[in-house]
This record gives C-alpha cells, sequence and structure tokens, in this order.
C-alpha cells in the first residue's frame, strides 16, 4: 500500500523537474519504465474515481446510513 508520503515525494520529484531530467538521462528502456509509471497512475486516477464515485453514490442513496453521518 502506498503512503501518503510516498505519494507527496512522487508529487514532489513531478513538480521540481527532477522527473524530466532523469528521463533525460536514462536509457530507451528506462525511459520506457518512467513512461509505463506515468501510465499506471493516470490508471490508477481512473480507479480511483470511479470506486470513490461508486461509493459516494451509494452513500448517497442512503446505502451506508452508519458511515459516520
Amino acid at each position: 500500500m502506498l503512503t501518503k508520503k510516498d505519494v507527496d515525494e512522487f508529487y514532489e520529484y513531478l513538480k521540481s523537474g527532477r522527473w524530466d531530467e532523469d528521463f533525460g538521462y536514462r536509457t530507451p528502456d528506462g525511459q520506457g519504465e518512467m513512461l509505463d509509471l506515468i501510465e499506471t497512475l493516470f490508471e490508477i486516477c481512473e480507479l480511483a474515481d470511479e470506486v470513490i464515485s461508486r461509493r459516494f453514490y451509494r452513500r448517497m442513496q442512503g446505502m451506508f446510513p452508519g458511515d459516520g453521518e
């Protein structure tokens, strides 16, 4: 399981420009791995959106009355 710290560190890695810099130093295989990681992150975000949307939709319908509300 990823921690918030892991995600925050990767966010800063991307934001700082270090990802782009590292990309330039990698072999084509290494660059492919870096791009695969970003693609996987997009897929994770899409899946998380589906899961959260489904959860909140059910909650709005009253299917989870004991969820702390």
